[in-house]
């Protein structure tokens, strides 16, 4: 596959609204017992990378991040995704010991639930504006960021709620990379000080 010298931005190629990509994905856990990243890759499709990185970040953020392990195994979802759109791929590859890694439908759809409403504010109030933070050198640090993040979250499980924390700042960033809204963007870099000074302040 022969990559674009200038590729579109994200959001360019991601038809779904927020609600939609929970929508699509909680219809997953509610079809069946168990639910693979493999299926989830599928249903969101590997060109889409700002929703391959909102939809592990968003996980994170729920109650799910209880579960021992799944803020790390995000973050490393959320690396790999980052890393290679940082590089330049346009379609995405995961390790076979990612895609095959399932986690019970119904507390997928139950954590999903708990950030529903606040899919459907942000489609409501999300729009293309500071272009020059979502676009083009812009968008690429947007990236950077994430995979940053994203290799810090398997080492902040033992202080509670930091990965959480973490993931928020994604989220926003693949929030902010899905509907060109430099403004989500920018509240996202404030919000990712804040963690960084809280994680300066517990080590």
């Amino acid at each position: 596959m022969t990559a674009s010298s200038a590729p579109e931005p994200e959001a360019a190629t991601a038809a779904r609204s927020l609600s939609e990509i929970i929508d699509a994905v909680g219809a997953l856990g509610r079809d069946r017992d168990t639910v693979a990243v493999s299926d989830v890759l599928e249903t969101l499709g590997r060109a889409s990378t700002a929703a391959l990185l909102f939809v592990p970040a968003v996980i994170a953020t729920t109650p799910l991040s209880g579960i021992p392990g799944l803020s790390a195994f995000c973050g490393l979802i959320i690396t790999l995704v980052a890393a290679q759109r940082v590089l330049g791929r346009r379609t995405l590859w995961l390790p076979g010991f990612i895609t095959r890694r399932k986690t019970n439908g119904t507390k997928l759809c139950e954590g999903l639930e708990k950030v529903r409403g606040i899919a459907a504010f942000l489609d409501r109030h999300t729009h293309e504006r500071l272009g020059l933070l979502v676009r083009g050198p812009g968008e690429k640090l947007l990236f950077v960021f994430c995979l940053m993040g994203g290799l810090m979250m398997p080492f902040l499980e033992i202080i509670p709620f930091s990965a959480s924390l973490v993931a928020a700042c994604i989220t926003l960033i693949s929030v902010s990379i899905l509907t060109l809204d430099g403004l989500i963007a920018a509240f996202a870099f404030v919000l990712m000080g804040l963690a960084g000074g809280l994680l300066v302040y517990f080590f």
